[in-house]
């Protein structure tokens, strides 16, 4: 890597579209997040220059790699003049070799040539002097099915996954694990290439309490509509948020309600839940001050599921050395999506899953110059690569579970990422 300095114009900017940013990036790298709900925007297009890392201390290379990256930027410009590395990891480093995560790293942050943000009423845009970029303008879209023609899904058997949840029930009878997070596949196939812009502006239509976010380059992209925190830093202010325990949205008010009140009240999510935030309070206390817990779990509702979810606030101390990347590697995984306790639980995962998670339910987001950034988890998301889509969705196993409601649990989260997808509507 050439360690001479970066030079970046940053400007503010009137408002944007990011996905028409993203679109007009055609088959660049590229990177798209996006918080509907509270105007938090990062769109990225090129690279300047990356940090690619491996192997179990991948979190510490990302985060010595990044700092000397983002040391090399030299600013021009009005600004705000904060430089962003975008990307994220995969579940576990050293995953089985397979063709389908080809071109994603066990870790990998970009410093794109242009970035277009946004937070709250502010907008900026940066671009590396030089950059053939630099003429890029947002791109409007035209109204798009993600798949022209038909398509067909393919699947696992229910019997394979229901297998699974029942084996994992074993070791958690015997004591062995509290919680598991299984998951399974599916994979759509179109007699053309996937437009996944159109897919992500279906998504972010459906879901704009989530967060949308893509990863792309050539014809390959991993895109999702995530419900999950996994950490945030603004200033000395660490956020994090528990979610466990799903079930259906209903189809009237008072369904919909009762629906979300057995939720509340069963034992079995209950219990998957409270292992979610008791790790959570648990990890933060080792580095933050001032760890607060909300006192009951409130519903988390999407448009197809709802969640239970806490909300868990921290500080960073005083002159803390602490960096998001180091809260990333205290935190991942957690129990909502590995299990408990979590060595074991990853380890029965790589013998008995069977899956190639990649990057799916591993940690997605931005880091900025100043310390601030978030990453969420790369959940209710899909691997597009031409013609073909793979998606991924997990169930946490815990002692009084049901496999065919597990399994159900599963249809229920693709149907959140596939559904626009397939028939326009989730």
């Amino acid at each position: 890597m050439n360690e001479s300095s970066l030079t970046y114009q940053s400007e503010p900017c009137g408002p944007f579209d990011p996905l028409h940013v993203f679109a007009a990036a055609g088959q660049a790298p590229r990177y798209y997040w996006e918080q509907p709900a509270s105007g938090s925007v990062r769109v990225g297009v090129g690279c300047a220059a990356s940090v690619t890392v491996e192997g179990a201390r991948r979190f510490d290379q990302a985060d010595a790699g990044a700092r000397a990256l983002l040391g090399r930027i030299a600013w021009q410009g009005a600004g705000p003049r904060i430089g962003h590395l975008v990307g994220g990891f995969a579940f576990a480093p050293n995953g089985r070799a397979d063709r389908l995560w080809h071109g994603f790293p066990d870790g990998e942050l970009r410093l794109p040539e242009l970035v277009y943000a946004r937070e709250g009423s502010r907008y900026s845009r940066d671009v590396r002097r030089g950059s053939k970029w630099a003429t890029l303008q947002p791109r409007p879209l035209g109204l798009v099915h993600p798949v022209s023609g038909a398509a067909e899904i393919t699947s696992e058997s229910p019997a394979r996954y229901i297998a699974n949840v029942r084996r994992a029930l074993g070791e958690i009878n015997a004591g062995r694990l509290q919680k598991l997070v299984i998951a399974r596949t599916a994979s759509v196939t179109a007699r053309a290439s996937i437009d996944a812009v159109a897919w992500l502006v279906a998504l972010r239509e459906r879901f704009p309490r989530c967060t949308l976010f893509a990863v792309g380059e050539g014809d390959t992209v991993f895109l999702g509509a995530s419900p999950e925190r996994l950490v945030r830093v603004r200033g000395d202010e660490v956020t994090s948020a528990a979610i466990a325990g799903t079930a259906p949205r209903g189809a009237s008010l008072a369904t919909d309600h009762a629906l979300g009140r057995a939720l509340r009240d069963n034992r079995k999510n209950v219990d998957e839940h409270a292992i979610v935030v008791r790790y959570l309070a648990s990890a933060l206390s080792e580095c933050c001050d001032g760890v607060e817990v909300d006192p009951e779990p409130t519903l988390l509702k999407t448009r197809t599921v709802q969640h239970l979810c806490t909300e868990l606030r921290a500080r960073r101390p005083a002159h803390s050395s602490v960096s998001l990347l180091n809260l990333v590697a205290l935190l991942h995984p957690t129990p909502a999506v590995g299990g408990a306790p979590s060595g074991a639980a990853l380890e029965w995962l790589n013998e008995h899953e069977g899956v190639a998670r990649g990057w799916f339910a591993g940690p997605v987001g931005y880091l900025q110059s100043d310390g601030d950034g978030e990453f969420a988890v790369a959940l209710r998301s899909a691997l597009v690569q031409g013609r073909r889509a793979t998606a991924w969705a997990g169930a946490g196993i815990v002692a009084g579970s049901e496999p065919d409601a597990e399994f159900t649990e599963t249809e229920l989260k693709l149907r959140t990422v596939l559904g626009p997808l397939l028939w326009g509507a989730p």
